[in-house]
């Protein structure tokens, strides 16, 4: 009887574990995110590549809820779908998008099998927000990118966009900003932190909750998820094993230089 190596119950066992964290997410994930804020500040940045590469067909890996794919549309692509291996968030978008009659596909497909799934071509791949970082071996990381490839157009690109874990690992950052909801009910506070391991990285959620009584009380929820801190050195390396050439590197989504040291994020735009 054939034995499943231990690299394959690893992965089989992360992506699981990524798919439970989001699924409890459900209906709170974008209250985590000023996502008005974020598109603003990030437009500029894909207004430009859409230009330089002519962008009309979009394929959002590890789209979550779709707000970039909603966004794409508005910036002109013409074909948008959204893949996301988690099946009841790609649920969830889809039925915002016919909710407003919107033409973007959302299709339930992890990383490595998007190419599998989907039939391009598309002129831009991308992953976005640090979700390259729930695939947690090389094996796998090499086998995205190869997807990745498999569905872009002649000309296409595709856009990785990472946190910078040469800083975050460097200078122990392990907290990130909190972010409050205010709702009719009460407040919802949501506070991130990373558990730093030899490999990997736990990533951890506090929600907290307060509740409008006549005498207010906090109540708490956890859930955490595990990454792996992709390194420049590391992703050049899966860049160039799937046979993809990397013409552009960025520190953040202002389009300045990568500087390991000082940059917040780590971006690659790649082409065949």
């Amino acid at each position: 009887m054939a034995t499943m190596n231990h690299d394959k119950m690893k992965d089989m066992y992360a992506n699981s574990q990524s798919r439970n964290f989001y699924d409890q997410l459900l209906g709170e994930y974008d209250q985590m995110i000023d996502w008005e804020s974020r598109l603003t500040r990030e437009s500029p940045f894909f207004e430009k590549l859409f230009k330089d590469y002519r962008v009309k067909s979009v394929l959002d890996a590890g789209c979550g809820t779709g707000r970039h794919c909603f966004h794409f549309a508005t910036l002109g692509a013409e074909i948008v779908v959204g893949a996301d291996a988690s099946e009841k968030i790609a649920e969830l978008a889809q039925a915002r998008s016919n909710a407003i009659g919107g033409e973007i596909r959302f299709v339930q497909a992890g990383f490595t099998e998007v190419a599998d799934r989907l039939a391009g071509p598309f002129n831009l791949v991308c992953a976005l927000g640090n979700s390259i970082s729930h695939l947690l071996t090389y094996d796998d990381l090499e086998l995205a990118l190869k997807s990745f490839r498999r569905l872009l157009s002649r000309d296409g690109v595709v856009l990785i966009h990472l946190l910078n874990w040469e800083r975050k690992i460097a200078q122990v950052e392990r907290y990130f900003p909190p972010r409050s909801h205010p709702q009719p009910e009460g407040e919802k506070i949501f506070f991130r932190f990373l558990d730093f391991h030899e490999e990997l990285v736990t990533m951890n959620l506090v929600i907290f909750q307060k509740e409008s009584t006549p005498q207010p009380k906090w109540s708490t929820r956890t859930a955490a998820t595990t990454l792996r801190p992709w390194r420049r050195e590391i992703l050049r390396m899966a860049f160039d094993d799937a046979n993809l050439k990397i013409v552009q590197e960025y520190g953040g989504m202002d389009s300045s230089a990568f500087h390991p040291s000082n940059s917040p994020d780590y971006i690659v735009v790649a082409k065949k």
